[in-house]
């Protein structure tokens, strides 16, 4: 559990900011659609979100961080896991059922007001995270693209009764049901910007109290 949470740690101090970028501009894209707005307001981001106004370097560098991401958003959900296994043995012991760790742990309070924060927005924006990032993948990286096409067929209909391309845009920008998935992506964007700015604080709470300890 170690190694997963240095891993975890590390890697999140590595994309944070690209992160909380990627996250924050995304959100004022799908602002943008909802509202059908395509002012220079929301150009800026659409180009901060692509490119980081690097052109092809910016691209690369989001790829790679985008990379990353997927082993950040795993190792947090072992995590999460491991937590709320114990948290679960624990309220066993007391009589307690276990689901009721379950519900603790998806909440936004335990064990503590920050924490508590980074756990659940972590469990709730995880997975539509995930859905975004391996479908951001298809505009990062050649290679993986010609497997997405190589493993679906581009011509297919799919249940939106369009090519792959359009599936795929449709699951990254949250236009596959409409207002409501688009709200739905919007949410998973706006906790998942908070989740580098919670860790960060998490780590720099840990700093401090590991240099009082060590004094």
């Amino acid at each position: 559990m170690r190694l997963i949470r240095l891993i975890h740690r590390w890697t999140g101090l590595l994309i944070g900011l690209f992160f909380l970028i990627s996250c924050l501009s995304g959100l004022m894209i799908v602002v943008g659609k909802i509202i059908g707005s395509y002012a220079p307001f929301f150009k800026f981001f659409n180009h901060l979100h692509t490119s980081l106004f690097l052109s092809k370097t910016g691209k690369e560098i989001l790829g790679i961080a985008t990379l990353l991401a997927i082993v950040e958003i795993v190792t947090g959900y072992w995590l999460w896991g491991k937590m709320t296994a114990a948290l679960a043995r624990s309220m066993r012991k007391k009589g307690r059922s276990a689901w009721a760790a379950v519900w603790k742990m998806i909440g936004f309070k335990y064990p503590s007001p920050v924490k508590g924060l980074h756990n659940g927005a972590g469990v709730w924006s995880g997975v539509p995270l995930l859905i975004m990032i391996l479908t951001a993948l298809t505009w990062s990286f050649g290679w993986y693209n010609d497997i997405m096409y190589m493993l679906f067929d581009s011509g297919a209909s799919g249940s939106w009764g369009t090519n792959l391309f359009h599936t795929i845009h449709a699951l990254h920008v949250g236009s596959w049901d409409g207002l409501f998935s688009r709200l739905l992506w919007a949410a998973a964007v706006l906790l998942g910007g908070s989740l580098p700015v919670t860790g960060l604080l998490i780590y720099c709470r840990n700093r401090s109290r590991s240099r009082k300890h060590h004094d």
